[in-house]
């Protein structure tokens, strides 16, 4: 029995040291067959740099686990999980690269290794360490996306407080003002009384009007109100006296899950919304497509369009709020604009879980 043990642990070393041997003609291998599936991790020098550079520590740390050495590169998969999720890489591109890195390995290693117990060994080694490094990526992921989403939500909040304090609250004081110097000139000038009280109902009037739309931003999700009307709602409330707009949604939504619902409405609504107040627009056309196996939406105007080269505007714009939660939904966001000619915005959220609904 010892004997054999020594000669399972030798086997499994020299596996490794050929592993590390020819680690460049895996990750050449590796790059192949990320091109051929059209990877976004190729797509940008930096996540690719970081792509290889995972893969060469995985390789070493298969190595390092063939021979009964710990695993030293766990702490990058966490740093990549934040990395793709802040450059909108969803996770599943990285479990195709971690298929074909797992094929590059094996397909590399069995062309020299010729007994089927090592490459076996090799596989399960394999398995384990990209399976690992999977998990952590994607909970860092999710991790950097809900803290993201809840800096958002703290940013909004302190946009109502300004928008309360200042706008509001600024409002009102004026209108208490007028009230006060009509009271004072009533007995002397009525006439001139008159005109701070017809200023102090203006003033009111236009209060109402942002408390309004201030409440309608506020407004939550009600599933029982359905995507149509809950968005018909906002757009009557919020769109200048100058817009037209026209909105569709073509499907039934009720067979969307409830999650994806809420969801679908916060990000068409904050689409709607950075069209009613940022573009000058005349018109706004939205529509949504519900299929059994997608949800689309798009929300365009005619306005005065946004710099897409200018990225502080477009963070300002709210749309890293809609990526996020379109990410959490394993969807997409995406954005055309030019100066001058309008914006469009496109959602699109896969439905392959939606058949289980809420259950």
């Amino acid at each position: 029995m010892w004997g054999e043990s020594a000669v399972e642990t030798s086997s499994a070393s020299e596996v490794a040291d050929i592993l590390d041997r020819e680690c460049d003609a895996v990750i050449v291998r590796y790059e192949a067959e990320l091109s051929i599936m059209g990877s976004r991790l190729l797509q940008d020098p930096r996540t690719q740099e970081e792509c290889f550079r995972q893969a060469r520590g995985i390789i070493s740390d298969i190595a390092r686990s063939l021979r009964g050495e710990p695993a030293l590169g766990l702490g990058l998969s966490k740093d990549i999980g934040v990395s793709r999720a802040s450059n909108n890489i969803h996770p599943s591109e990285s479990l195709r690269a971690a298929m074909a890195l797992f094929e590059a390995i094996t397909t590399t290693v069995a062309d020299i290794v010729e007994s089927p117990r090592d490459v076996l060994a090799l596989a399960l080694a394999t398995n384990k360490l990209v399976s690992q490094r999977i998990r952590m990526a994607s909970s860092s992921y999710m991790g950097f996306l809900l803290e993201s989403i809840e800096q958002t939500h703290l940013r909004e909040r302190k946009r109502i407080s300004r928008e309360v304090h200042d706008r509001i609250g600024g409002n009102v004081a004026a209108a208490h003002r007028q009230i006060e110097l009509a009271t004072a000139l009533r007995p002397t000038q009525p006439d001139r009384a008159d005109e701070w009280t017809s200023g102090a109902e203006l003033t009111l009037r236009h209060t109402l009007g942002d408390v309004r739309r201030l409440v309608s931003d506020l407004r939550t999700w009600e599933p029982e109100g359905g995507l149509e009307s809950s968005l018909r709602s906002y757009l009557d409330s919020a769109k200048p006296a100058g817009m037209e707009y026209a909105l569709r949604v073509n499907g039934d939504e009720f067979n969307l899950s409830s999650e994806i619902r809420g969801e679908a409405f916060l990000i068409i609504r904050e689409a709607g919304r950075n069209a009613v107040r940022h573009s000058k627009a005349g018109k706004l056309l939205i529509q949504v497509n519900i299929t059994p196996n997608e949800l689309y939406a798009f929300i365009e105007d005619d306005g005065v369009g946004v710099d897409m080269a200018c990225k502080q505007g477009m963070r300002n714009a709210g749309l890293c709020s809609m990526r996020e939660r379109a990410a959490l939904l394993e969807g997409e966001i995406v954005i055309t604009s030019q100066l001058g000619r309008g914006t469009r915005v496109e959602l699109l959220i896969p439905l392959r879980h939606a058949a289980d609904g809420d259950a």
